[in-house]
């Protein structure tokens, strides 16, 4: 992802695209555009939960 966005909008730019494919509103190329966009976003909220339970952890182990 060219910029940092914040998970939460992240999720909201997932669920829509999830929802204009679902309804089938876009065309065979618009769709393999936003599939393509969903999997960055997907790779990106991945990493960022995947931070997010490294750092609780870590608070948890008192190893602010």
């Amino acid at each position: 992802m060219d910029k940092e966005i914040s998970f939460e909008a992240a999720m909201k730019r997932l669920e829509e695209i999830a929802n204009i494919i679902q309804k089938n509103e876009c065309s065979l190329d618009e769709g393999i555009n936003l599939y393509e966009e969903g999997l960055k976003l997907a790779r990106y909220c991945s990493e960022k939960l995947n931070g997010f339970q490294e750092r609780l952890q870590q608070i948890n182990n008192g190893e602010q």
